[in-house]
């Protein structure tokens, strides 16, 4: 008999973006089916896929907090019902130095969100903590509240920190202190693609390095650090604001997209045939299959 966390497991990987793109792009809805049929279900109501999605992700919010929940609780939460998507865009998954920032927030500044599940370790987090300043303003921490006390003694003050709560709400413990003491251009330049770096030089300077393409980079990264730092960061933000997802109207809707696909959505940037063809299989019969 598989034990509870064998079935969160597997709830869990219906989230993945492997198998979400199995069931939305390939229309191959084995594997929610399969794990239906195998588990089942504690709740009679459930007949549809979307049914049984909205289940498993209620299940995970209760009892098995891994990261999607968490980035998909900021989607949610922040990018939707605080900021506003026409000036506010969210990178995932952004590398700086050696480490990948989970989630970094962009509007008229930079915050970067490290997520600290209960299923997580800590030991590369001071780690992190030193690359993530060397390209954003804002730096925090979003975790469970049993790790708060430990955080506020161990991490440097201004980190903040944000609780995910029982309920899926997200709660500010600890407000970021705005910090570019520590930026740097040479690690700022190498998380950017090429056209984004030639359009900060283009947009500081009135023009870009004439070299040769073996050279090109190289020159750049100089041409980036003769721009002060608080004009650096700012262009290299509405740069990498651009890096926003299609179909705006339609993410933002809560019938087209439900709320506990809001990260897939915006991670994997479909295309809106795709949001046209959501709704029809999330009302599959599950029996019908």
């Amino acid at each position: 008999m598989p034990t509870e966390k064998t079935i969160f497991r597997c709830y869990a990987n219906l989230f993945s973006t492997s198998k979400f793109l199995q069931l939305l792009v390939e229309n191959d809805y084995s594997y929610a089916l399969a794990k239906y049929r195998k588990y089942g279900v504690d709740d009679p109501t459930i007949h549809t896929l979307g049914e049984f999605y909205r289940y498993a992700y209620r299940k995970l919010l209760k009892e098995y907090r891994n990261e999607y929940i968490y980035k998909n609780s900021i989607i949610n939460k922040l990018l939707l019902a605080k900021y506003s998507l026409n000036t506010t865009t969210i990178l995932n998954e952004f590398k700086i130095g050696r480490s990948i920032a989970d989630l970094v927030l962009l509007n008229g500044t930079s915050k970067v969100f490290e997520i600290k599940t209960e299923l997580d370790s800590l030991y590369r987090l001071e780690n992190q903590i030193a690359d993530y300043k060397k390209a954003f303003e804002h730096i925090y921490i979003v975790t469970y509240a049993d790790l708060v006390e430990k955080l506020s003694k161990e991490i440097d003050d201004k980190v903040g920190i944000i609780t995910l709560t029982d309920k899926g709400a997200l709660h500010t413990i600890r407000d970021a202190q705005k910090d570019i003491s520590h930026l740097d251009s040479s690690v700022i330049i190498k998380s950017l693609r090429k056209q984004e770096y030639t359009n900060v030089l283009q947009n500081y300077f009135g023009e870009i390095p004439q070299t040769t393409p073996v050279k090109y980079f190289s020159i750049c990264r100089e041409k980036f650090r003769e721009i002060p730092v608080c004009a650096l960061h700012d262009l290299v933000v509405t740069e990498l604001k651009k890096r926003s997802i299609r179909e705006k109207v339609l993410f933002k809707s809560n019938t087209i997209v439900p709320p506990e696909f809001k990260y897939l959505f915006w991670n994997l940037d479909f295309k809106a045939e795709y949001y046209d063809r959501f709704e029809s299989v999330l009302n599959i019969q599950l029996e019908s299959i």
